[in-house]
């Protein structure tokens, strides 16, 4: 597994010490609200350790990154590369920022902008797309910034709150990947 470093953050494997850091957003509703529905029950600690077992099994359907200060290599989120299609050479990405007091930081953009390298510059795919609850302004934003567009948007297709939310639908292509390099 590649490790892609950038300014002020690394992506890097999975590692068993991730355990308590996933552990202390997972089951945190403010940070799980816009996940999918995995994240819906409580999460015990078996089920969090199975999911950091599969995260450590990438394969050529997925490529999974912690999200990590460079400095030390402390983890910040995760952002995972799944449904690799490689005959249409596109991919889909998800990714969140564990602890609410690194959000709003730049993590996220900069993750963004290393995967996108990877996903076009050395998997040389040609789609990275992912979904996005359109009441996640937070999101939105970040994406758009790392050169995502929206491309429609699925109605009622997300239950929060007690009440139906839209899902956006977002991509990058390599040729608009490119044209910002």
């Amino acid at each position: 597994m590649p490790k892609l470093t950038g300014e002020r953050i690394v992506l890097r494997e999975y590692r068993a010490e991730d355990l308590g850091e996933i552990r202390k957003w997972v089951n945190d509703p403010a940070t799980t609200r816009y996940l999918s529905t995995r994240f819906w029950p409580a999460q015990s600690m078996d089920d969090s350790r199975a999911f950091l077992e599969r995260m450590m099994q990438t394969g050529l359907g997925a490529f999974n990154f912690v999200i990590a200060s460079r400095d030390n290599e402390r983890y910040i989120g995760q952002i995972d590369l799944f449904r690799v299609n490689w005959q249409l050479r596109c991919a889909e990405l998800g990714m969140v920022i564990g602890d609410v007091s690194d959000r709003g930081m730049g993590y996220g953009q900069e993750a963004l902008r290393l995967i996108e390298g990877f996903v076009f510059d050395t998997l040389g795919l040609e789609r990275l797309e992912l979904e996005v609850h359109m009441d996640n302004e937070a999101a939105l934003s970040c994406y758009q910034k790392a050169g995502f567009f929206l491309e429609g948007v699925k109605r009622h297709a997300y239950f929060m709150d007690g009440k139906f939310c839209n899902v956006g639908m977002m991509s990058i292509l390599r040729e608009e990947y490119a044209g910002r390099a």
